[in-house]
């Protein structure tokens, strides 16, 4: 019995030594999974500080800007609950907010490039539907053409291919065959220019089909249709928008943005994805910053916003 507690002993100092070390070695994961504690058994106590990290270039906008956005959105939730809820770090902020541009940023974008205008209507949903229509039987046509052409330039240049073996089997060709030759050359040459042309042409029409796929899933999220969504190459599929996400994991927290079409939009998901930093869910008020979707012009609080912040900030297990 007694040598067993000295073992158990000699377990512990091992354990608690191993403990320490980890602590001693990695004090800023420590200090982050102990905040991230914090925050989720003592809402709204101390401030949640974050800082910006990643942002894309192609978003075209400044530092300085999402700065002042982001104290925009973090004011909403301050100015109704008269608690300091959110604190600006220039770096090694709780919550780190990132800018990602991707393939909804890029429809959005290549939208207002081609003077597409989309309100949260459903008869803008029906016109930019008949849009996508026309251009996806446009772009199957052009497709169906383009392989055509392919396959019959292929075809041509195995042709052209075999006579030029034949006659250096023969050692040469006559002077006629061989302008012949030359002249298939040539014309080779210029149809694999235009193939270029055509497919560029399509690749385009293509990129453009996929903006208005995007921007038809995103309202489809907005309006809360029953029809089907179309994924990023044009079909349909079940997967739903989303222009902002946070994410929690041990150690670390983050705000990943993802599209935004003006200011209003930015800074609402902006606070959205604040609040569920604070520990906020969806609530069911279309014109919430907590909504599902981005779905409001408002900037200000709903009452199911401030009804789901008051229950949160009143939670504790102490």
């Amino acid at each position: 019995m007694h040598a067993r507690r000295v073992v158990d002993v000699v377990v512990l100092i091992v354990v608690l030594g191993g403990a320490g070390y980890f602590v001693l070695t990695h004090q800023g994961l420590v200090l982050q999974i102990a905040r991230q504690v914090e925050a989720r058994f003592l809402p709204c106590r101390n401030p949640i500080t974050y800082s910006l990290g990643a942002i894309d270039t192609r978003f075209g906008i400044s530092k300085a800007t999402l700065t002042a956005n982001l104290k925009e959105a973090e004011s909403l939730w301050e100015q109704s609950s008269d608690k300091n809820l959110f604190e600006y770090k220039s770096a090694g902020g709780d919550v780190v907010v990132n800018f990602v541009y991707d393939y909804r940023q890029q429809a959005s974008d290549r939208m207002t490039a081609s003077g597409i205008r989309i309100d949260k209507s459903r008869a803008s949903f029906d016109s930019l539907k008949e849009q996508y229509d026309s251009r996806a039987a446009r772009v199957a046509s052009a497709k169906a053409a383009l392989n055509a052409a392919v396959a019959a330039y292929e075809s041509r240049f195995q042709t052209y291919n075999a006579e030029v073996a034949k006659w250096n089997r023969q050692g040469g060709a006559p002077a006629a065959e061989y302008d012949r030759l030359e002249a298939e050359k040539a014309a080779l040459g210029e149809e694999a220019q235009r193939i270029k042309s055509r497919e560029s042409a399509l690749n385009a029409d293509i990129d453009m089909l996929n903006a208005i796929g995007t921007s038809l899933n995103k309202l489809i999220a907005e309006l809360n249709l029953n029809v089907e969504r179309y994924n990023q190459a044009g079909a349909s599929t079940g997967g739903e928008f989303e222009e902002g996400a946070y994410v929690s994991e041990a150690g670390s927290q983050r705000i990943d943005i993802y599209e935004y079409s003006n200011r209003t939009e930015l800074v609402r998901v902006l606070a959205h994805e604040l609040g569920h930093a604070l520990g906020l869910g969806h609530v069911g008020d279309a014109e919430a910053i907590m909504y599902k979707v981005n779905q409001s012009k408002k900037l200000l609080l709903a009452q199911d916003d401030i009804t789901e912040l008051n229950a949160v900030c009143s939670t504790s297990l102490f």
